[in-house]
């Protein structure tokens, strides 16, 4: 029993030690490091090619840690991607994203310095009109004194790069229609909304079908719903007539890769009259809707200025 008592208290011992704090360097907010980070930052931004050689050491390298397979990349590519960027990026900038801001990072009893930074890479290419608004975290490891740059890794979203490479490309994504039989969809759906047949029109509609008018939105992800839609249209007729619909041009039809929906587009001249004041009025859509194989309406965005209603 004896025995068993030393034992637990061993193990107790151990375990507390174990537990125990240990301090392995210091954090700081302001720091000569941080100011050769920043200037790294502004000079790769510029396109300053020699004041990108003069904050980092003969040996640097760089890694783009994002990748399937980061390797280390020489200064020249660096420079090569800075003097691209600088150029051809219309409002190109690297700020601290949001409310941080980077933290000098003392390590180990040699105090060893990095320089964390947490950034926003902002601008758009001037070639494809691409935006490049993305997350950009980087690591600086700085030389012995911290007065220049020995290694950079840089995380951000290969995602974003892909898809700005890809501009520069020509990818097929579907197939556009001219007549399909789906087309009805889009020609019906104005037909009953200028007979006033309700009840047919809101039988085109999904029950869970998301709507946006988008010249009144004032958030991309607000909807309404085919209730609300045909609530919207009753309350129209109250004041209002349609004395003729005409079709402009011909509706396409979108069959996108990967899905088994359908996308419709349409343009229409719509003359209204007021009831109360007989005035007339002509005005124009432009609609855009997404069916289902079953044939009904998931999804309509469509444009169309109140203002020109007739008083």
């Amino acid at each position: 029993m004896k025995n068993l008592y030393f034992l637990t208290l061993l193990l107790f011992a151990l375990n507390f030690q174990a537990q125990k704090k240990n301090v392995n360097g210091k954090i700081y907010d302001k720091h000569p490091a941080i100011n050769v980070a920043n200037a790294f930052t502004e000079a790769f931004v510029s396109g300053d090619v020699e004041k990108i050689k003069n904050l980092v050491t003969d040996d640097f390298g760089w890694w783009a840690k994002n990748e399937m397979d980061p390797s280390k990349k020489d200064l020249t590519s660096l420079i090569e991607r800075s003097k691209y960027l600088s150029k051809n990026i219309i409002g190109f900038e690297i700020v601290n994203n949001g409310g941080a801001y980077s933290d000098a990072m003392e390590f180990g009893k040699d105090k060893a310095v990095h320089v964390y930074a947490y950034q926003l890479m902002k601008g758009f290419d001037k070639n494809t009109g691409v935006g490049l608004e993305m997350p950009r975290n980087s690591i600086f490891f700085m030389n012995e004194d911290a007065t220049k740059i020995s290694s950079l890794v840089v995380s951000d979203s290969q995602l974003k790069w892909n898809k700005a490479y890809d501009a520069w490309s020509t990818r097929e994504n579907g197939v556009i229609y001219k007549d399909h039989p789906m087309v009805s969809k889009a020609r019906l759906l104005y037909v009953h909304f200028a007979e006033g047949n309700l009840d047919v029109l809101r039988g085109m509609y999904k029950d869970d079908a998301k709507i946006r008018d988008v010249m009144t939105l004032s958030d991309i992800k607000n909807y309404f719903g085919p209730e609300e839609k045909m609530k919207m249209i009753e309350g129209f007729y109250t004041s209002y007539e349609v004395v003729n619909l005409k079709e402009i041009g011909y509706p396409d039809l979108l069959k996108y890769d990967g899905t088994d929906n359908t996308t419709i587009i349409s343009w229409w001249e719509i003359s209204i009259k007021n009831k109360k004041s007989g005035n007339i009025s002509k005005g124009y859509h432009h609609n855009q809707i997404t069916v289902n194989k079953e044939g009904l309406i998931v999804k309509e965005d469509y444009y169309w200025n109140p203002s020109l209603l007739p008083q």
